[in-house]
Order: structure tokens, then sequence, then C-alpha cells
């Protein structure tokens, strides 16, 4: 109710206007998320003035009214009198409270009533109190009790001696470091773990750290607990300088490592017979075999530190920065980590759902491997255990590597911020705040529902060119809009390099950075003012050093570059194979080899699904022989990198060719030359030229007697071997063209008729030269389409997709415009093959947002689109009670009410999902879009897609009524709904960009082989995308 300037009658006692009413919450708010406040709101900076005013407004009003109105000044004051009195005269909750606010709760129903609306009003305005007993819902929130702040000093103070001081600049980690010290040292003590728990900034671990640095106390309260610490170090026999914290456990990216806290007391570690000095700050490597503990020696103080995982626990590092997550048992259900990448060490193998079976450490007795988040480890004889996102509140960065320091990792700034937190306490907004040198940026995150909000660095003007900088990240307190000194909820601190972004290969061209320090600089080039990683240089790793403050920081650049050459020994030449490109073998290349040169270290090689685990240890360059070569059982064509993160990059795809044709293509500079030996006799050769803006161009050439009607076309030369019959084709790239496909047929001596030139399987040979359109419409995308909607020989596979892929994929985007709306490209939608066959072209790839857009605009396509049941999304019914597509085992809920609700109309029953799966191996049997599963290109790209963990697999195949020994259609099923999901949650490009990860497939071939996927199996998809639909639609309007 908007009163305006008018007087609010709230109580018989006080009449006020809701201008001053706002201003006096306003006023209070502003000092709990002040930048000198605390998480504990009782512990505020408020003026004695507006506790006086704020007091007497309590005692006077409605409190029901003023946790709705005022709901900042309603919490503090139900807090405030159990700070000052509780325990001083009772230990009775509700009678202080009375006491101060002026109001009876004398009875069960007011306590309820009160307890109800204070933690509606403290979860509103940030404070995330649970439950319904007094300790965790009035005394979490209160803060150290004074009468407890001996207790919890001495718990401090005997962690940080040890356990080593908390690291306040990783949030979860000094949250762990708090909890563990309270709940080792003082577990009765139920309220002040309930604080501690409370606290999920860290704000106690933080305050301590302050205290061991020096600093002054912020406040009268602070200075209390300051002086407790001073007297608990000396009940310890020590002084405050003695807390030096322990060598970090980080992972150097080759072996555990050790880096020590910048601190002038002499350290020493004992790594054999005699001890190591450790110089503050500096970093040492492990030698194998790791030992799992390490006698630690800094002034006085002696303690051994754990190092190795023992038998029964493992070790958990992020991937990227190396930092230790955490150390904990197997027997641990989930860990919850604030990363996306790490590296898992144990005494024991294990397996990885993204990575497969772990592999044998530097340290010959330890088992390493790299998951990515949501990833499941399973040791023998032990329930799998499963990595997560944090729970509570927490805040990381996502982005490239492109140099490492240690612990420390300078990223590039093409990455994001990622915060996590819960919505229903604080609302789901947060400002989140960047300081980077004399810079503070600010930005607003929504995190909706989910919780999770990813920023992009660009949001905070990192993506402007500068140098590489120390970043502190910070999300401030709920309610703190305004105010741009808020305290911070959580924080994250990281090297960002200013407008880099992460390169695909080695560093080049970079501007260079103004903070460069050249003397501690190794393995670069530095010419017109650019910056480059000199492949001449003998360094085994560049280094970049970077000045910060006093000190230098020497960043080791993360080595991206990789070679690939072929040797044809048959021919006796050498060869340079591009990233991701195809090599073909047929008899003559059965004894060809393959060099790589590498200087990933940590990097697993994929030769045809065999691994070669850390090949390039040792070395930079590695002969994949023959033998290697050889045809195997393993479905795999890949000769791939896995990245220590985990990460596949595909470095070729070997394709054996039988086709007695020999076709090859070679696309150079100016000219596209194709080579064939046609299995027929022919007398001439026709060609036809087409290209994406209607023009087309025909000719022939004859080699016989009889002539042809027209000469070849402008810019054609065809030279024929009589002795082998060996054709060479050369069509001539011209600037200024339109993008184009050539076809060609023969003509039969015997009977003077023209046939299409096919390979053996029957497909049209056909090869395509790149050009501008200078105005992208949609008759221009229909025919780019319709020249990749039809197969292409194997031994020509991909060559159509590279040159005319990013052309088509452009003009769909600029037909489809910034609106991005579906009925502007349903021509390139309704883009058909002749003899009904499924048409190819690819839509997933280009446009993964395609298949986001609500139901109703798939209504309009065509049968021969081979998506026409997409059409039919609409008549899904409304069904209730839908399982959250974003919840856990969404597929297993839903399959499990199939079975058992018998009241499900048949377009959402079982006979539906029935009747999908004998579409699907119709399709797969008698359409040519049985290459899905027929050996070829085709069916190792859906092999490495599809073949994942299933944890409803068997549940699905239930489905498919001709399933037996064949699991495959199922797979592709389970894909297809992990698929309709991610549309139906607007995630398709994350799929799209996780199936690429994960497989090592460029995103155009992922791509192609999901839209032919949706193609073949569209009743499924159709079904599960409609059903999914309506599931976020009720999930919505429920929450």
């Amino acid at each position: 109710m908007d009163t305006g300037g008018k007087h609010l009658q709230i109580d018989k006692g006080i009449s006020l206007t809701k201008v001053e009413l706002d201003r006096i919450e306003a006023n209070f708010l502003a000092a709990w998320t002040g930048d000198n406040s605390t998480p504990f709101i009782v512990d505020a900076p408020i003026s004695a003035s507006l506790r006086t005013r704020g007091t007497a407004i309590v005692r006077q009003t409605n409190l029901y009214t003023l946790f709705q109105l005022c709901p900042t000044l309603a919490t503090w004051a139900v807090l405030t009198p159990l700070a000052i009195d509780y325990g001083a005269s009772s230990n009775d909750v509700y009678s202080h409270i009375s006491v101060f606010t002026n109001k009876s709760f004398d009875d069960a129903q007011a306590r309820e009533k009160l307890k109800e609306r204070f933690r509606f009003a403290a979860r509103r305005i940030g404070l995330p109190v649970t439950g319904n007993q007094p300790t965790e819902l009035f005394f979490a929130p209160l803060g150290p009790a004074r009468s407890q702040l001996p207790d919890m000093a001495r718990a401090f103070v005997g962690a940080a001696l040890h356990l080593g001081p908390p690291a306040v600049e990783d949030t979860p980690s000094a949250r762990d470091w708090q909890r563990r010290a309270v709940a080792t040292r003082c577990p009765n003590l139920t309220r002040l773990n309930a604080t501690i728990s409370f606290d999920r900034s860290a704000y106690c671990a933080r305050r301590f750290e302050a205290w061991r640095r020096g600093n002054e106390p912020l406040t009268e309260a602070e200075a209390l607990l300051f002086a407790a610490y001073d007297q608990a170090v000396s009940g310890f026999g020590r002084h405050r300088s003695d807390l030096v914290a322990p060598p970090r456990l980080f992972w150097n990216g080759f072996t555990l490592a050790l880096e020590a806290e910048p601190s002038q007391s002499a350290q020493s570690i004992k790594l054999g017979p005699f001890p190591t000095q450790l110089p503050g700050g500096s970093q040492v490597a492990i030698r194998t075999p790791w030992p799992e503990r390490i006698t630690w020696t800094a002034g006085s103080i002696a303690q051994d530190i754990e190092v190795a995982p023992a038998l029964g626990e493992i070790l958990v590092f992020d991937a990227d920065s190396g930092v230790l997550l955490t150390r904990t048992a197997l027997e641990t259900k989930v860990i919850a980590v604030a990363s996306e990448r790490q590296v898992v060490i144990a005494s024991e193998q294990f397996g990885v759902t993204s990575f497969g079976p772990s592999i044998q450490s530097a340290d010959p007795g330890r088992f390493i491997a790299w998951t990515l988040t949501g990833d499941e480890l399973n040791f023998p004889g032990r329930l799998p255990l499963g990595i997560t996102s944090p729970v509570e509140t927490a805040l990381w960065i996502n982005a490239d590597t492109i140099g490492r320091d240690g612990a420390r990792i300078l990223l590039a700034s093409d990455g994001e911020l990622i915060l996590k937190i819960d919505p229903d306490v604080g609302g789901p907004i947060r400002i989140l705040r960047a300081r980077f040198g004399d810079a503070v940026r600010y930005v607003s995150a929504d995190a909706g529902l989910s919780g999770i909000v990813c920023t992009p660095l660009s949001a905070f003007g990192l993506h402007v060119p500068g140098d590489p900088v120390r970043v502190t990240f910070e999300a401030l307190a709920p309610g703190a809009a305004g105010d741009l000194q808020a305290r911070s909820e959580i924080f994250v601190t990281g090297w960002i390099w200013q407008g880099v972004s992460a390169p695909s290969t080695e560093l080049c061209d970079v501007p260079v950075p103004g903070n460069i320090d050249r003397a501690r600089s190794a393995g670069l080039k530095i010419l017109d003012g650019k910056i480059s990683i000199d492949p001449r240089s003998e360094a085994e790793t560049a280094i970049l050093g970077i000045r910060d403050g006093g000190t230098t920081r020497e960043f080791r650049l993360t080595a991206r570059g990789e070679k690939l050459w072929h040797y044809r020994v048959g021919i006796g030449d050498r060869v340079f194979v591009p990233m991701n490109g195809r090599i073909l073998l047929g008899h003559n290349g059965r004894h060809d080899t393959l060099l790589l040169r590498s200087s990933d270290k940590d990097a697993d090689l994929f030769v045809l699904g065999n691994v070669l685990q850390r090949p390039f240890l040792g070395r930079q360059q590695l002969e994949i022989g023959a033998e290697k070569l050889e045809a195997n059982d393993n479905n795999d064509d890949r000769i791939a990198l896995r990245r220590r993160d985990g990460k596949i990059d595909v470095l070729a795809r070997l394709q054996r060719v039988n086709d007695p044709t020999s076709i090859s293509v070679d696309d150079q500079p100016g000219e596209v030359v194709l080579r064939l030996i046609p299995q027929s006799r022919f007398d001439a050769l026709m060609i036809r030229i087409d290209d994406a803006l209607g023009g087309s161009r025909e000719g022939a050439v004859a080699f016989g007697y009889v002539p042809v009607d027209a000469p070849l076309p402008h810019g054609v030369r065809v030279l024929a071997d009589v002795d082998t019959g060996a054709i060479t084709i050369r069509l001539a790239k011209r600037d200024g063209t339109p993008p184009s496909r050539a076809l060609f047929w023969l003509r039969s001596p015997e009977t003077r008729e023209f046939a299409p030139l096919e390979d053996a399987a029957g497909a049209s040979i056909a090869i395509a030269t790149s050009g501008p359109i200078a105005a992208p419409d949609a008759l221009a995308g229909v025919r780019l389409a319709k020249f990749l909607a039809e197969p292409a020989p194997i031994a020509l596979d991909g060559h159509m997709l590279s040159v005319l892929g990013p052309i088509y994929k452009r003009c769909l985007a600029e037909v489809a415009g910034p609106s991005k709306i579906v009925g502007r490209i349903l021509p390139i939608l309704n883009v058909s093959r002749t003899h009904h066959q499924p048409p190819r072209h690819d839509l997933f790839g280009v446009a993964p947002w395609i298949f986001e857009c609500p139901l109703y605009a798939f209504r309009n396509l065509s049968e021969g689109s081979g998506l026409w049941s997409l059409s039919r999304m609409t008549q899904f019914p409304e069904l209730p009670d839908l399982p959250d597509p974003r919840g856990e085992l969404p597929l297993a809920a839903w399959v499990r009410r199939m079975s058992e609700d018998p009241t499900l109309p048949p377009a959402a029953g079982a006979s539906a999902l029935q009747h999908g799966f004998r579409a699907l191996r119709y399709r797969l049997r008698d359409t040519d879009l049985r290459d899905l599963v027929t050996p070829g290109p085709l069916a190792i790209s859906t092999l490495l897609i599809c073949d994942t963990y299933v944890d409803m697999l068997e549940a699905l195949r239930s489905f498919d009524d001709a399933g037996g020994g064949d699991p495959r259609v199922a797979r592709i099923a389970a894909t297809l709904e992990r698929l309709a999901r991610a549309c139906a949650c607007h995630e398709a490009e994350d799929f799209l960009s996780r199936v690429s990860f994960r497989t090592g497939l460029d995103r155009s071939h992922a791509g192609q082989t999901l839209t032919m996927m949706i193609r073949a199996g569209a009743e499924i998809f159709s079904y599960f995308r409609a059903l999914w639909h309506h599931a976020i639609l009720q999930n919505e309007k429920t929450s």
C-alpha cells in the first residue's frame, strides 16, 4: 500500500509516514550491509540514535506488521535482546524478546507465529536461517556469544598451529577450516557450532587472519575477540608470529608440490635424510614415490603435514589452478567443489564417468584421473562418489588457463564468473564487484530459480586489451544495491590477462604487457610491440614474468601447439595434417606412419581407441607406426590427445578406404583438385556447377571421337590418364564468385548416355568452392542446405561440410535475424531430398537455438524435412505432477510414472514411446540413415556421442519391441531424451559444447550427427521435448 506522505496508523501508540518507515528500514539495511559490518546483524555498526528510534518503533508497533514492512528492523529487534540479555538473568528465549519488543509470547501459538514470521523475514534480507529450534533459528545468526569467545579463540589458534591458518582467499576452504576447528575442539558447544556453520562467508576465519596479521579490531565486540586470541596463543606457549601456515600442497601439472607461506621464519621440510630449506613463498616439487607425511619445521615448530593420499582417501585438486580442493575418505558420498575441472589422486585404481579408468601417476603406487563436475568416481567394492557443484554459497572463475605460477593461474579474459547462491535467502539478485589495480567495476547478476548465474568476464570490462592483473571478484551482501562500498558475502581472486582470449594454438601476436619483467621471462619473441611464443626457442616451457608489486610472478605458459604429419611410404613424401583433418588409408597406404609433435607432457594419446598414457612426458615427438594404425574392433577412428583436464582434442580422423575409385580431394589456395579412377568405361565427362545465388554453368569434355554439346565451363580443367584411367579435375577459385557445388556425369561409350558419377556405395561425387554472399536470404540458405543435404562419399567425408558449412551457418544466422525467428528459416528446415530419403544438412550444430523455440514454432514443417513429427508437439497433453527436468533423475521418475499410472493418455503413455522406437528402427533399417549404425565415420561419431553411462538404459530398452541384443537404438533414444531436455531448459548450446568437449568432435561434425539422430528418432525427440516443455512450465508456476 503506497501512502505517500500521509500518516500511516501502524498501531494505537504510533503514527508514521510510509516515507519515514522506509528511511529507517533503509538505514538499518545500509548499516548491516556496509563495508565495516558483519554477517551477524546484531554486530552491525548501527548508530545510537538509530537504535533508539528503532527500539521505540518496535515497542509501539505490531511486530508482524514490521516483519512485512521493515524486515531488517524487525529481525534486528528479535535478535538484539538475545545478544544482550540471554544468560545474564535467565535462559528463557521468549521472555527476553517479549521484554524488548513489549509483546507477549506466553502461549505456544504466539511463539510458533513469531518463529514463522521471523524465518521468512530473515531469509528475505539474506540471513540463511533454517529449522524451527531456537539454536538454529535465533542463536546461529547472533554470532559467537561473548561467553564462548575464549573457546572459539582456543579452537582457532589450535587449528592454526596444527593445520595452519585459513586460506581466506578461498572462501569454501576457509569456511571448511573454521567449521573443522570448532567441531574438533568444541564438539559440545552446540550454539558455537551453529553460529560457525551459519557463517557461510567465512567471516570469522577472515577476521582471525586479520588478527594474525596485526590488524586493528573493527568494533568493540571484535576487540574482545582479538583479546581472546591473544590470551589463547599465550596459553599454548606461543606468539602470534609462530602462527605460520605449513606449506600448501598443490598439483603443478606433473606432480605433487608444496608452496611455502611468505614468512620471515626459517622453514624447512625433510624429504630425505637431510632437511631441505624452504624460503618463504617458494615452491618445491615432491619426488616420487610420494610420502604420506612430511616433517615441516618453522622456527621452533616442527610437525608432520599430510601429502600423498593414504589408503582409503583421495585428493581432489582444481585442474586449472592446482589448488587442493579437498582431502576426503572414500566413504564420502558427494564432494561439492567450486570448480569445473578436477584432478583426483588415490592409492587404488578407480574409474571416472567422463575419463574412464584411472591411470598410473608419476608415483607408481598412486593413480590419477581428470574429472568434470557431475562425474562419478567408482572404486571397486564401494558406492559411487559424486562430484557436484557447491550446495552453499560459492563463487569461482571458469576460464581457460594461459599460464601457471604454482597454485596461481593466469586466465584468459573470455571466461566467466560463476556464482552459486540460495535464491530463497536474500532473493536471486546479487551485486558483483571486481577490483583490479585502481579500477572497481560492478555488475548485477540474477541467479533465478536455479541459484546459479554465469557472468562473462567481459561484463567487468576485462575484455578490453590490457595487462595481466590480479582481480578480486566479490558477491556483495544481499540488499546491498546502491552501496558501492558494501561488505562482500564471498570473494575469489585470480589473475586475468585483459583482452586476451584463450588461444587455440600457441600464444601469438599479443600486445606486450606493460608490467612484463623481461629478465624473468623466457622462450618468448617480442617484435613490433607484440609478444609470441618463440618456436625456435630451446626453453622447454615459455615463461612470462609479470611484476606484482615488489615481486615477480613467473607464469609458465601452457603449451597448446601440436603438429601432425602423414608419411606416405608409397609416394615417398610427408604431408601436414590440419587439426581435425581426415587421413585416408587405402591398400597402398598400409605401410604409412604418422609423426606427432606435442609439448603437452600430461596428455594421453588416443590411437584408434587405444590409449598411450602420457607419451610426451620425456619427449616432444612420437612416431605412430603402421602396426598401431591397423584396423581393430574399437570403433574409434580418432587420433586425439586427452588433456590433463579431461578435454579431448581430435588431431585427425583416420578412414580406411576400400573403394577402388580411389577418390581424393585437395583443397588448395587457388583451386580444388579432384582425383579418381572410374570403374566403368567412359568416353566423356560432364560437369554442372550450381551456385548459392541460383546460377548454373554446365559443359563437358570428350575423350574419344564423339563430340559433346558444350565445352567445359570457364575455370575447369580435366586431365585423363589413358593408361590408368585416372581423371584429375581442377576447379579454379575465382574472387567474388558465390559458393558453389560441382556435380559430375560420365558418358557410356555403348549407350551415349550420361550417368551420375558415384562412389562404390552409390553416393554422388561432388566438390565445393567457397565464396561471398553479399545479401544472404532464404533462397540462398535453401540452396546451400540442398548442397549439404545429400550424402557424401566416405572418401570425401567432411569436404562439403568444411567448405560450405561456415557459409551456410552465417547465412542461416542472417536470415533468422537477431530475434531468431524460426518462421524466417522455415524453407531451410523444409529442404528435402528425392526418393523420400531424409536430408542431411546440419541444423543443431549451426543453430542450436532452433530446437529451444516454443512448440508452436514447428507446426509448418513438411514431411520430407525429416522433422515433421515435431509439428505434432503442440498436441501433447498437459499432465499434472510432472518431474522437474532440472531435478535429479527426471527420466527415471517419468518412466516410473508411465509404468504405474494407467490413466496417462495414449499420446503420453508407453504406446507413444513404443511407436517412436519402431519409427527409429525403421529409419535405421530402411533409409540411408542406417549410416548412423553401420560401419563408417558417421557411425563412429554416433558411438562417441552415445556411448556414455545411461542409468535408465534397460528401462528404455523395454519400450523397444525389437531391441534384443542391440542396445544401440536405446542409446540413441537416451541421447535424444537428454538433448530434448537440454533444449526444453534452453541449454542446447551447453549440450553441444559438452558433447564436443567429451568426444573431441568439432561442432560441425557433432552437430550434424545430432541433427541426423533427431531426424532418425523424430518421434522420440518430439515426445520428450514436449514432455519437458510442459514440465518446465508447470515447475515455474509452482515455484
